[in-house]
């Protein structure tokens, strides 16, 4: 018997997806997984004869009675899911575990005609991650029949960064696209924001910056102040807002790790987690942010960051994920 991960290349080294697939794969590698690469590219081109061939090269390291982790979405649409799981599926004694990193319908109003097609596809699986509570209930509702779940509730941001205690001083801090996220061109905080993206715009607030898109390490470097915000708008074709009630951010990880207390909107999937841990401050509006900090002192901050870098120093071993796998693979192989 052994144990498998699936794992996405191909895409944008700026792909949110890739980053997080990647960093799942390592940490599982790490405790005795075995990786299956998946490319992404556009399998329309291909029949579906050639692309259950592309599907057997993938696989050919998987035998009867191994258990394979499907990291969902491969992001190559959901006819290479189902192909690539109903291809497992041929496999004796197999266990096959769905790790949900997104949920296609829920992102996409237009695409919510996928919806029962997903959930038939997560219930062929023998077990289920989800990335929250609220994500479970979701799919439960509409159909998720799995019983075997287990929770991962906070992704990981690995690496070998050592953070320093953060500084004190009103400015936040937002790695995201400016275009995905247009409360960035409409700022009207008097708190500095500054901006890690690609996209340039600009904005009628003299107090936002844009630093550029920079490489995981770099991005680290810079978060040395003030707070991380995570914050969701709705906008066409996505409810954003009503989307981070379900699924879990890793720009939050990425703040966690890098040391910076965090301001999330209200209602965000792990807001529990957040003010548990006094990990940061929750807004209803990006109004309240200028009032919010003003009324932060710095022994309140400090005490946030050194909560952040206990919870850090786990997300940045690995440690969530690697729970949630051994878990998982316990739950299966005990039950």
């Amino acid at each position: 018997m052994r144990t498998h991960i699936t794992n996405i290349y191909g895409q944008s080294p700026s792909s949110t997806a890739m980053i997080a697939q990647n960093m799942v794969t390592e940490v599982a590698k790490s405790i005795g997984f075995n990786e299956i690469g998946i490319y992404s590219y556009p399998i329309h081109t291909d029949t579906p004869q050639e692309i259950r061939k592309r599907i057997d090269g993938m696989l050919a390291g998987v035998s009867n009675h191994d258990i394979v982790v499907v990291q969902l979405p491969s992001w190559n649409g959901i006819e290479f899911d189902e192909l690539l799981i109903n291809k497992l599926l041929g496999y004796s004694d197999i266990k096959i575990v769905v790790l949900i990193h997104d949920v296609v319908p829920l992102m996409f109003e237009n695409n919510y005609y996928l919806m029962q097609r997903t959930i038939d596809l997560y219930n062929k699986a023998e077990s289920i991650i989800v990335p929250s509570d609220e994500m479970l209930k979701t799919l439960k509702h509409a159909g998720l029949v799995v019983n075997s779940i287990a929770v991962q509730h906070v992704w990981d941001h690995v690496t070998n960064f050592d953070p320093k205690q953060p500084i004190f001083e009103p400015l936040i801090n937002f790695a995201g696209s400016a275009v995905r996220f247009p409360f960035v061109q409409n700022w009207h905080s008097q708190t500095k924001l500054q901006v890690f993206s690609r996209s340039t715009i600009s904005s009628l607030n003299e107090q936002v910056s844009y630093r550029g898109w920079l490489p995981d390490d770099d991005l680290l470097r810079q978060l040395t102040s003030g707070f991380g915000l995570v914050w969701s708008e709705n906008i066409d074709n996505q409810s954003e807002r009503a989307y981070s009630q379900r699924n879990i951010s890793y720009k939050l990880s990425t703040y966690l790790a890098a040391g910076l207390p965090v301001i999330v909107n209200k209602g965000i999937s792990n807001q529990s987690f957040i003010t548990e841990n006094n990990l940061g401050m929750i807004a209803s509006s990006l109004s309240e942010i200028d009032q919010l900090i003003a009324h932060t002192t710095e022994e309140q901050y400090q005490d946030m960051a050194n909560h952040v870098r206990q919870v850090g120093y786990l997300i940045r071993q690995g440690y969530f994920t690697k729970k949630v796998l051994i878990d998982t693979i316990h739950q299966l192989l005990t039950c």
